[in-house]
């Protein structure tokens, strides 16, 4: 402004025509120079790979890279906002971040983005200010996938205690690993049984066998992809060694989203592991010593069907326990040969703070008769 107003003096001095102070009035008049609309050689979808978020969920980072821009700068005094696909919640965003010369990263808003429909990919744009015009990109490959929803009541069990009241399903998961989880989906949502498309983990460690339940039939697995009757409300995998925790993720075409144990009510816990039981059977109304090794420490009794053991003893490096069967109390079922004289298989469970170990072919007693 000051040399602005040094300027006016000199010229108002001479008193000559070519020296005539320009008017407002003929400054607006000056033609204004034009610019040239925002081009660019490429505009894509860098992070996340695949271009691919989760709809309806808010702060999603994408970013967002420019090649060869023209007629227009990239950075926080030029950009106005950004549009993110056909939703009109998410046009207009102005929350974002200039991370370089050729690229931004926008966060999703509060509810995120409407699931892509109708195209193959969102049109985005970058709309610039003070008249800067907007740089559009359509089928851009950014893609808005609806995340995985679990179903409100014990939507991660045991998969042995899945057919059983909700108050007594199993949502703790021993820390060995060797379970088989089930996953339940919202009644609104659907598995997709296609390869590659379901991936999960539990306690940080990769789920194995995943495998998806028909719908339209639970007793049956499905490859189906997404979109058909044959998409499953629930799936089935294999706990894996070394869980931390509860937390659920579940990768599901390509959108990730995670659980944690708090809001399952799910748990990771440390029990006994038996590697080896001898004798497995011995007769009815009679105390069989039996010895259990594997991984034992803070054990506290032995049960069998149920009914606690007798003259229990851990050795001190917490590896064998001496146990002896019970004599009476068994209930009779239909192998029974009558009050009090059980016969047939037991689970033998050796209980510890932690819980009890998982049941296998090796944790199994058979009493018998003769």
């Amino acid at each position: 402004m000051f040399f602005a107003h040094s300027r006016r003096a000199r010229l108002a001095g001479t008193g000559t025509a070519a020296a005539t102070l320009l008017s407002a009035a003929s400054l607006i008049a000056l033609p204004t120079v034009a610019h040239a609309a925002p081009a660019a050689t490429a505009v894509t979808i860098t992070s996340p790979t695949g271009g691919k978020v989760a709809a309806d969920t808010e702060k999603q980072v994408i970013i967002i890279t420019v090649t060869g821009l023209t007629g227009a700068t990239l950075d926080e005094g030029s950009v106005a906002s950004v549009d993110l696909g056909a939703d009109s919640d998410c046009q207009g965003l102005d929350f974002y971040i200039v991370t370089a010369a050729t690229s931004l990263a926008v966060k999703t808003p509060t509810g995120g983005c409407a699931p892509t429909s109708g195209v193959a990919s969102e049109t985005i744009a970058i709309n610039f200010a003070n008249s800067g015009g907007t740089l559009t990109k359509a089928l851009s490959g950014l893609i808005f996938v609806a995340p995985p929803a679990l179903d409100s009541t014990a939507p991660v069990v045991t998969d042995m205690s899945s057919a059983l009241n909700s108050s007594d399903q199993i949502k703790r998961f021993v820390s060995t690993g060797g379970q088989y989880v089930r996953v339940k989906a919202d009644s609104n949502f659907t598995f997709s049984g296609a390869a590659n498309s379901l991936s999960a983990s539990l306690g940080g460690k990769p789920l194995t066998e995943v495998k998806v339940y028909k719908k339209t039939d639970g007793t049956l697995f499905t490859t189906a992809p997404s979109g058909t009757t044959e998409n499953g409300n629930w799936f089935v995998g294999k706990t894996a060694t070394g869980m931390a925790s509860g937390n659920l993720s579940i990768t599901h075409n390509g959108v990730t989203k995670t659980w944690n144990a708090a809001d399952l009510g799910t748990s990771v816990v440390t029990v006994p592991v038996v590697t080896a039981m001898t004798p497995a059977s011995g007769k009815i109304n009679t105390a069989t010593t039996v010895t259990i090794t594997g991984t034992l420490t803070g054990a506290t009794g032995v049960n069998f069907c149920g009914v606690a053991g007798t003259a229990f003893a851990l050795n001190a490096a917490g590896t064998s326990i001496s146990v002896k069967t019970p004599t009476t109390g068994i209930a009779d079922d239909a192998a029974g040969l009558g009050s009090g004289n059980f016969s047939g298989v037991c689970p033998v469970k050796v209980v510890a703070p932690g819980g009890t170990n998982i049941h296998t072919a090796t944790t199994a007693f058979s009493f018998f008769a003769e």
